[in-house]
């Protein structure tokens, strides 16, 4: 079996136009400078035969320096950001067309205001340059199949999608759980009758971070004006498109308990996510001392 040590396949191709970008600078513990950038690149792709424009949030974080007190290549990577065209502050036409090399998959777990816990996803890069590639915005990675389910809508109607619980094995036996979504019918049927749970499997496919306006007549008495409500749905999904044939063989799998015993370090970490958030709110809510005698 392959080791839980042994990082999974997992590379994100993201190739657009530079839509944003927000650098900071701060200090680490250890005195080193760094600096964090967040991009948006703005990729337009066709698969099935239709054309989408996405909108895809990536994360740059580098110390200047390394740990051996080296400089480090991805600090320079984000200043040189600095100087790159945007959408945003050049115009479509303007901005530059950037390609983010070695990027990659990761989970992304937060407790929201309201206390609830958020599950989702996010790409991270320590490289970005300027190209003249054709845009694109893919990924390809093995993931150990966790669970298989039909997707439902909010009245709980199967929509034909289908929802691929994977694990990815990442640096230091980590295990990060990712949704991905299985959506031609074709694709679906085939991974139904050939990929199984407690497969390691390969998949690529496309990355969708859209966004659409949805307009519906707002609730009234019985007269006067209907107030039209318009609400943004976001959709992130990583779309698989093709992948192995079937589970792969043992020595290139992941052995089932060595998942297990990952995925329970993991849901330790989320509960204790949600106990610090809990009582970060706490204190929040505590009332101020009176300022003044009188209130």
């Amino acid at each position: 079996m392959k080791s839980i040590t042994e990082q999974a396949l997992n590379k994100v191709n993201i190739v657009g136009k530079l839509l944003d970008a927000v650098v900071n600078e701060g200090t680490m513990k250890d005195g080193r400078k760094y600096l964090r950038a967040n991009i948006t690149v703005r990729v337009t792709q066709t698969y099935n035969g239709r054309e989408e424009t996405s909108e895809i949030p990536v994360g740059m974080f580098a110390a200047q320096y390394t740990s051996q007190n080296k400089p480090n290549p991805g600090y320079k990577q984000i200043q040189d950001l600095m100087n790159m065209k945007t959408i945003q502050n050049y115009g479509f036409d303007n901005a530059d067309t950037v390609r983010l090399n070695s990027a990659s998959l990761r989970e992304n777990n937060f407790v929201s205001r309201s206390g609830q816990l958020v599950t989702g996803w996010q790409i991270s890069t320590p490289f970005i340059a300027t190209t003249n590639l054709k845009e694109v915005g893919s990924f390809s990675v093995d993931i150990y199949v966790m669970d298989m389910s039909q997707e439902v809508d909010r009245e709980g109607d199967e929509t034909g999608r289908l929802v691929i619980r994977g694990g990815i094995v990442q640096y230091g036996g980590r295990l990060d759980v990712v949704n991905f979504i299985v959506e031609n019918p074709e694709a679906v049927d085939y991974i139904e009758r050939n990929w199984e749970v407690n497969n390691t499997v390969h998949a690529e496919g496309r990355i969708r971070v859209t966004s659409k306006e949805e307009k519906s007549s707002g609730s009234s008495g019985s007269w006067g004006e209907d107030i039209p409500e318009t609400t943004t749905r976001i959709a992130r999904e990583l779309i698989i498109t093709t992948g192995s044939d079937s589970g792969m063989e043992e020595e290139f799998a992941y052995d089932k308990d060595e998942i297990r015993k990952a995925f329970n370090v993991r849901k330790a970490e989320i509960e204790q996510l949600q106990i610090n958030a809990k009582s970060a709110a706490t204190k929040a809510s505590q009332p101020a001392s009176n300022k003044y005698s009188w209130e």
